[in-house]
């Protein structure tokens, strides 16, 4: 029996393999995020809120697209320092680790849209170097793709030798609505970067801002009809504001949605669902916690919170 024969067949008893169509996410209605380092779900409104994962150590949840299943990476492996990613039913559960070959550590996951396969970053060839008194982590960072149904593994961007200690050349990856292409932030450090549209082969169609030192955006997501992704721009000083956005991808024009951070679409895109602090995150770093808000895609609609205590919200 291969490493891959008790996922495969808990994946298929609980329908993850049974060619969920894209178009069956709008009737979703579920929400996923992070308290207390552990994974939550709820309602896409924030009620009916259960707790799934008691780790406290837990980052990144994702939904399957008929939102079924929640994958996720536990943020410091036991063997590499770095995340494993596992997978849980969105009822609850026996928990599964998922394993790559040649893959030492595995994190930022996203559940493709007929629900077969799992994008996410991979690290392999793990090293610390010095380097003028410092340690510096080393490792080949893939962007990669995996057959849940073969456990094929296909890395469709791959960086050799790359500088951990500066922040992630691939993160926050995530599917458009037809499986065609890709989207991933590309950041060097906690105030540049932007996110960029690939397709499977690696190939890039799009990238945002075009100036690599212009503002970050972050965390992308696309819109249910693939034209636009949501994003978000962090503040990078005390006196600025997190800011969500919506890139039309044809014309590169970014629109304001609301203040925030790391959204999420719910609902088939009839609203979107992210993070924002009582005050600024700036203050009392440590100290204050961020809390969940919602806002209706529709004239005149204003946000309004909907779960205290919580982040990294995934729709």
């Amino acid at each position: 029996m291969s490493r891959w024969t008790p996922i495969i067949a808990w994946c298929i008893a609980i329908g993850l393999l049974g060619g969920v169509h894209p178009a069956q996410a709008a009737t979703a209605s579920r929400l996923a995020f992070v308290r207390g380092g552990n994974i939550w779900i709820a309602d896409s409104d924030g009620g009916g809120a259960r707790q799934l994962t008691f780790s406290h150590k837990d980052l990144g949840p994702a939904l399957s697209p008929d939102g079924r299943l929640v994958a996720y990476f536990s943020g410091v492996g036991e063997d590499t320092g770095y995340g494993q990613i596992f997978m849980i039913p969105s009822q609850g559960g026996v928990i599964q680790q998922f394993r790559a070959p040649g893959i030492l550590a595995a994190e930022h996951p996203a559940i493709a849209p007929d629900g077969g396969s799992l994008l996410f970053v991979g690290l392999s060839d793990l090293k610390v170097e010095k380097a003028r008194g410092r340690d510096l982590s080393y490792a080949t960072m893939s962007l990669a793709i995996s057959d849940l149904r073969t456990g094929a593994v296909r890395q469709v961007l791959r960086q050799p030798h790359s500088l951990l200690d500066t922040g992630y050349v691939y993160s926050n990856p995530a599917w458009a609505p037809d499986g065609r292409f890709i989207a991933y932030q590309e950041s060097g450090s906690d105030v540049s970067g932007g996110f960029v549209v690939i397709n499977l082969k690696g190939q890039k169609v799009f990238r945002f801002p075009r100036n690599r030192k212009a503002a970050p955006y972050w965390r992308p997501r696309f819109a249910p009809d693939g034209q636009a992704i949501l994003c978000y721009s962090p503040a990078t000083s005390s006196d600025k504001e997190d800011l969500i956005f919506l890139v039309n991808l044809k014309t590169g024009r970014k629109t304001l949605l609301a203040l925030g951070s790391r959204p999420t679409f719910v609902d088939g895109g009839r609203a979107i669902v992210f993070e924002r602090w009582p005050a600024t995150r700036w203050t009392g770093v440590g100290n204050v916690k961020s809390d969940l808000w919602r806002l209706e895609l529709s004239p005149g609609a204003k946000p309004r919170k909907i779960v205290a205590n919580a982040e990294q919200p995934a729709g």
